[in-house]
């Protein structure tokens, strides 16, 4: 579950949509090393999913989804 509304981007880091808080699907996760930062909570670990703006293959930090911890990947998420 996203609890806040995300930007979405590319694998190389370009954004290109957005990903509405919600329930929303995942189909897995890789570490970018690319540091999101909101608040106390800081992620490398992004999550590849499809965009509420119709593109496919996009990531969302997983510093947006519910039940992880900082700079960890996401619990039961498989490895890209």
């Amino acid at each position: 579950m996203v609890w806040r509304d995300a930007t979405s981007y590319t694998h190389g880091g370009e954004p290109v949509g957005a990903l509405k808080q919600g329930v929303n699907y995942f189909y897995c996760q890789e570490n970018l090393n690319r540091p999101e930062r909101y608040g106390k909570w800081t992620n490398v670990w992004w999550a590849k999913t499809d965009d509420d703006n119709g593109n496919k293959d996009v990531y969302v930090s997983d510093v947006y989804v519910r039940g992880g911890d900082n700079d960890q990947p996401l619990p039961g998420l498989p490895v890209c």
